[in-house]
């Protein structure tokens, strides 16, 4: 049993040791950055070292005491400069009213089917390939269960190893919130304020339940951010020196973003699209070349030749469920027959053609044309849907009410139109290949709204009346949300499984999982026993093999 105090104290550690790799990131790339994009930076880094360190060791209780303990350091170490200590008041404010976020009974659905024995897998051996063979959802493995696995330390043992999430959900709230007191203080009363504020809004009265963000939802909130970097930048003066400096961080994010699903590989499109808009400065006297030898072009080579090797050593596939990338001449991989059967599954899961309970018919028919409209309208749009749109709908009429004041002035011409389009693109994707919101339907409807209104609401923002006041009350506001929701929600779990976390805070541990780590610990002994093999080579023989075996 692990009680509430002990849980914030090593919520707290985790949170200063990402901050203090952050650190680390900005010095290795020679970036710099704000407080929220250093804490991303700092995930980023540890998510890749984490890839790297379970291809030698295990990360057990040494591995990641030892690794918390260097970020740690470098927290210190950052923490006798008088600016950084004057930001610690908004990191302890936003972490605590956001830890209430954590304190769960029910995990996501998919936890102990995939996400919990694929993060014990990484605490308990080092790297496995062909895990895929295992189940369905060890074939598209998330960064974040390797982020996860780094947070198995002594005493706490497993009660924060599903908290990977809340880590995005924090910084990307600092990062918001300075943004647009930023904004406010320069006096920049332009469309990124307002979208900022509408996408701190979002996160936080709509991405309220932790325990459903699963792998998609902190890729969803980082679309936000790469939004605002990609469109400051580009309604900025055009220049070098400020290519480089947004470059940068849209490259960082998309790296993080892609890491967290191969599905978000498409999303590298703005990389191009941003290298097309400011193509006369790269061609000119070939600063394209010092653009690509910089660090941390390096470091976005480095970290997508990571997430696909290990897509690859999981399923034989570069990208899963792309048929096409699939190499079947291993011993571990995938058929390509089955790769296309799974890739069918998933759209007519997102096309409400299949759940746990019903599967249509004739799935090859459902899913030509638009025949799977109507039913998708009938069970996903209504009510998931039309009830995320009036979410929607509330969050612009509120802010609309405190900041604007209707007056006739001409709308600023801004530069959007080749993001836009790109977004828009990307909407149309979604609906014809897998409409559901989980897969990026949240952020691209989002943003397809909040990019236009916020453009409309610059040119009649009441600058009359207190601005910042009225913003901070918008702020508070979700806040207070986030908190009422989290709350109602421990109430109702208390009521129905009896959680208290004030004497266990832990959420619950389902053993079902357990035949997964049995398993593993099966196939390591028969590959000591062989010598032949570092790794673990899991092939569909061997499983089954070790299936029949109960020694």
């Amino acid at each position: 049993m692990i009680n509430l105090p002990i849980l914030y104290f090593g919520y707290l550690i985790i949170l200063f040791s990402i901050i203090g790799f952050g650190y680390l990131s900005s010095k290795l790339l020679s970036i710099r950055l704000s407080l929220g994009e250093l804490g991303l930076s700092g995930i980023l880094l540890m998510t890749i070292l984490s890839y790297i360190t379970n291809l030698f060791v295990s990360h057990g209780f040494i591995h990641n005491s030892i690794f918390l303990l260097i970020g740690l350091f470098a927290c210190f170490f950052i923490s006798k400069k008088k600016l950084f200590r004057k930001k610690i008041k908004i990191i302890i404010l936003i972490s605590s009213v956001l830890f209430i976020g954590i304190l769960m009974h029910k995990t996501h659905d998919d936890f102990f089917y995939y996400h919990f024995p694929y993060t014990i897998s990484l605490i308990e051996l080092k790297k496995i390939f062909g895990v895929g063979n295992l189940e369905h959802g060890f074939r598209t493995p998330s960064s974040i269960f390797y982020f996860n696995s780094l947070f198995y330390l002594p005493i706490l043992e497993k009660s924060l190893i599903n908290s990977g999430a809340i880590f995005f959900l924090i910084f990307s709230n600092i990062f918001l919130i300075q943004k647009i007191f930023n904004q406010l203080k320069n006096k920049r009363y332009n469309f990124i304020l307002v979208l900022s504020l509408f996408s701190l809004l979002f996160i936080n009265t709509i991405f309220y339940r932790i325990a459903e963000h699963g792998t998609d939802r902190s890729a969803l909130i980082l679309i936000f951010i790469l939004a605002i970097h990609y469109l400051e930048g580009t309604n900025r003066k055009l220049s070098k020196i400020n290519f480089k400096h947004y470059y940068q961080k849209i490259l960082i994010t998309v790296l993080l973003i892609v890491s967290l699903k191969s599905f978000y590989l498409i999303y590298t499109i703005f990389i191009l699209i941003l290298f097309f808009e400011y193509r006369k400065i790269l061609f000119e006297k070939t600063y394209y070349r010092k653009i690509f030898f910089e660090r941390v072009s390096y470091y976005f080579l480095i970290g997508v030749t990571i997430f696909i090797f290990t897509i690859f050593s999981n399923t034989g596939c570069l990208i899963y469920p792309a048929s096409f990338t699939c190499i079947e001449s291993f011993s571990w991989s995938i058929p390509k027959k089955e790769v296309i059967e799974m890739k069918t599954w998933y759209e007519l899961w997102s096309k409400a053609g299949a759940s746990p309970t019903y599967r249509v018919d004739d799935v090859e028919y459902y899913l030509s044309g638009l025949n799977w409209f109507p039913n998708w309208l009938h069970n996903h749009f209504f009510n998931k849907i039309s009830d995320f749109l009036l979410s929607l709908f509330l969050i612009v009429m509120i802010s609309s009410f405190f900041l604007v004041k209707f007056k006739k002035k001409r709308l600023k011409k801004n530069n959007i139109y080749l993001f836009y389009s790109a977004i828009v693109l990307l909407l149309l994707e979604w609906f014809l290949n897998h409409p559901a919101l989980r897969y990026g339907g949240f952020t691209l409807i989002g943003l397809s709204i909040f990019i236009p209104l916020s453009i409309f609401i610059e040119s009649k923002l009441n600058l009359t009346s207190n601005l910042k006041k009225k913003i901070t009350f918008l702020i508070f506001l979700s806040f207070s949300i986030f908190l009422f929701k989290n709350i109602d929600r421990i109430f109702k779990e208390t009521k129905k499984y009896n959680y208290n976390p004030l004497i266990n805070a832990h959420y619950f541990i389902n053993n079902n999982s357990n035949h997964f780590n049995e398993l593993f610990l099966k196939a390591e002994k028969k590959r000591n026993i062989d010598g032949k093999k570092f790794y673990i080579v899991l092939d569909k023989d061997l499983i089954k093999k070790l299936n029949l075996n109960n020694d």
